[in-house]
């Protein structure tokens, strides 16, 4: 059996007492460092200018600093060079979004707050800043004093859950902590790996404390004459040897737990075969039971007229059959009502899915994502959709069978919404009737009333939801009652969010969804040549969406005026497949009207649009630097918090109620070449994969992610 030794961290600890200077130590650590990020409580600015002035690759300093009376005198005397570098500043060390845009190599805690390293939420901002390809080094003084003395032991333990130790120890009247990011593990995760060279180190700590004339209330007073270092080491290693067995075990479990998977595996590949015969065999006894054939019927009627009450009867039943087939009765099977439906034609094998949308495409465009993939991996699944999305071409031009009616908003205002409802309802019914569907998969902001209706009806029926999230406040709670018409609730992520698999409840949550994949997208020089771009033009791609561009106080209209200001620039328009066309004639312009026009955005140096969910993630995933100007009249969907995910990840620039001088700032930030290639790294690492492909192994795996 294989053991994998990964997640036990060895460390090589150095510690030092009272040798040499802290700073030069500081120095020594964080010799890459070129920006520092101070943050200090209560501490000793004096201290971390004098590391500045000794480093001198640092061209950069912030300090967050809890009290900065008395500090802007200090400040000013300090030499023109390091105030040039120093960004004094006071910050809520809890708020993430302070800290997070400052991407320092090098991290010094300083000062009395030594309860702050109990807090997790601290130190994983701390750890967050510094995690980048974990380079960051963590620097950490305490002044020595009595609640530092009696809490050592905890505070490098705590600290260990983030940061692996390299050197620790006492110096120049402070205790040290030099440390590198680790990957995040759980508490008691990390306390069953302590190694023995910590806990060593620990000791060392302690016994060295006495002899640096700290308060006897802080130090035992009884020293132990045994070998410190030998004990830590020896229970360290029992603790070790522990969790390789617990290890071990697991492993023997998980290896019992892929046996008893791949059984379940088998009989439910046997289940689907026996479920696909029962149909068949159903479908031949409706066909018989409809009376589906003239042919058969008149060929029963003269066979089974031997007797002679019968025989005097066949006329008349043979009047009948003429009569169905000539008014189209026969071919259809009686309902529970009396009345007829069509006769089936698949045998359950196929997928339904029914995505919203009026004058839109995200709803669509998002089961058109997961569909591609179903077929992908199972080509034999039968795919159908039902929309309300007047965008039909596109599911027929992806070979999947569809069917259409025409959203409330298009029809006439005398429709009520029961009317319109009690159509979807006998429209999905008649659908559901004839395909026999084993899944349904829905995605829309809510679930009509017809929907929810004719799902009911069919027994068996597995109903899936493609929910997305990032709704505003006070409206998520309108929807979540409908979820319990549901069997399964896949919630596509946002980016930068916490998107690995998860399930909690029905629902499972997923990476964004999109519809193309990085290797589908046009490479950017043929596309160059397929526009005629001409060489060392910057290409600006605009979609908005809203205003007229011959309203010279639209918003769209004052980009534009900007973004053609510069002479290096052609811009294109993106419409909406099933929108207006443009009546536009405008030098270094043109218009694209094409799905997925993300297929093109390779080409582009930069995209200006609002943050609706598909046309965002889009973005991200594809590393493009964008300017966004979020919709701030959705009726759900909070654009204005998703943009500034992006935005504070420095991925984008988000501008809300924009005029002229913020377009031309904006463009002149975004296209700068420094710029736009740190936002394109920016925005590829917020959207790492596609979560259309894990919603369509789910729906055909018929798997359930685990709590």
């Amino acid at each position: 059996m294989k053991f994998d030794v990964s997640p036990f961290y060895t460390e090589n600890i150095e510690v030092s007492i009272n040798e040499g200077s802290l700073n030069n130590k500081l120095i020594s650590h964080g010799k890459k460092a070129n920006s520092l990020l101070v943050l200090s409580g209560n501490g000793d600015t004096q201290s971390s200018l004098k590391l500045a002035s000794l480093d001198k690759h640092v061209v950069e300093l912030v300090r967050f600093d809890e009290e900065l009376q008395g500090k802007s005198n200090m400040y000013r005397s300090l030499p023109r060079e390091l105030q040039e570098k120093l960004t004094l500043q006071k910050a809520n060390f809890y708020n993430s979004e302070e800290l997070s845009p400052y991407k320092s190599e090098m991290v010094v805690l300083e000062g009395s707050f030594t309860t702050r390293f109990f807090e997790e939420a601290f130190l994983h901002t701390i750890h967050a800043n510094l995690s980048d390809e974990l380079n960051g080094t963590l620097a950490v003084k305490l002044p020595m004093d009595a609640e530092v003395t009696e809490d050592i032991s905890e505070v490098v333990l705590c600290l260990n859950q983030f940061f692996i130790a390299k050197s620790m120890g006492f110096e120049d009247n402070y205790f040290y902590f030099l440390g590198e990011p680790r990957t995040i593990l759980p508490e008691e995760r990390i306390k069953q790996e302590v190694t023995s060279d910590l806990l060593a180190a620990v000791l060392k700590l302690e016994k060295a404390i006495p002899k640096l004339g700290v308060s006897e209330v802080s130090v035992k007073k009884t020293e132990p004459e045994f070998d410190e270092e030998a004990i830590a080491k020896a229970v360290a290693n029992q603790r070790l040897d522990q969790a390789i067995q617990h290890q071990f075990k697991i492993n023997e479990l998980n290896e019992q737990v892929k046996k008893l998977s791949i059984d379940v595996r088998k009989k439910d590949k046997q289940l689907a075969r026996v479920t696909q015969r029962y149909n068949r065999a159903q479908h031949i006894v409706n066909h018989m039971d409809s009376n589906a054939s003239a042919r058969y019927l008149i060929g029963d009627a003269v066979m089974g007229a031997r007797t002679f009450g019968r025989a005097i009867r066949l006329p008349k039943r043979l009047l009948k059959i003429y009569r169905d087939a000539k008014s189209g009765k026969l071919g259809r099977i009686k309902n529970g009502s009396g009345s007829f439906d069509i006769e089936p034609i698949d045998n359950g094998n196929a997928i339904l899915f029914v995505p919203t949308n009026g004058a839109g495409l995200g709803h669509l465009t998002r089961l058109l994502a997961i569909a591609r993939r179903v077929k992908r991996i199972d080509p034999s699944k039968k795919i159908i959709f039902h929309t309300t999305s007047s965008a039909m071409h596109l599911i027929l031009q992806e070979g999947f069978l569809g069917y259409h009616l025409p959203s409330k908003m298009l029809f006439p205002k005398e429709m009520s919404a029961k009317q319109w409802n009690a159509m979807l309802r006998d429209h999905l019914e008649t659908v559901i009737s004839i395909h026999q569907p084993e899944t349904i998969v829905f995605d829309g902001a809510f679930p009509y009333a017809g929907l929810v209706a004719s799902m009911r009806k069919k027994d068996g029926l597995r109903k899936i939801w493609v929910k997305r999230g990032q709704h505003k406040e006070g409206k998520a709670e309108l929807v979540e009652t409908k979820e319990n018409e549901f069997d399964e609730v896949y919630v596509p992520g946002e980016a930068g969010g916490e998107n690995s698999m998860r399930k909690e409840g029905i629902k499972t949550y997923c990476e964004p969804v999109l519809y193309l994949d990085r290797e589908e997208l046009k490479d950017r020089e043929s596309v160059r040549r397929q526009w005629n771009i001409p060489e060392g033009m910057k290409m600006v791609y605009v979609q908005l969406g809203a205003g007229k561009i011959n309203d010279i106080h639209s918003t769209i209209s004052i980009l534009l005026n900007e973004l053609l200001k510069r002479e290096d620039v052609f811009v294109v328009i993106g419409e909406s497949i099933i929108g207006n066309r443009m009546d536009l004639k405008m030098d270094r312009v043109l218009t694209l009207r094409d799905y997925p026009n993300s297929i093109y955005f390779n080409a582009f140096d930069l995209i200006v649009t609002a943050t609706g969910y598909n046309t965002f993630h889009e973005v991200m995933y594809f590393g493009v630097p964008s300017i966004l100007i979020p919709n701030e009249n959705t009726k759900t969907d909070d654009q204005v918090a998703r943009g500034m995910i992006a935005g504070n990840a420095g991925a984008a620039i988000v501008l809300r109620d924009p005029g002229a001088s913020d377009f031309e700032k904006a463009i002149e930030e975004a296209l700068d070449e420094e710029n736009n290639r740190n936002m394109r790294k920016n925005a590829l690492s917020l959207v790492k994969e596609n979560g259309a492909q894990q919603m369509a192994e789910m729906i055909v795996q018929n798997v359930v992610v685990e709590n």
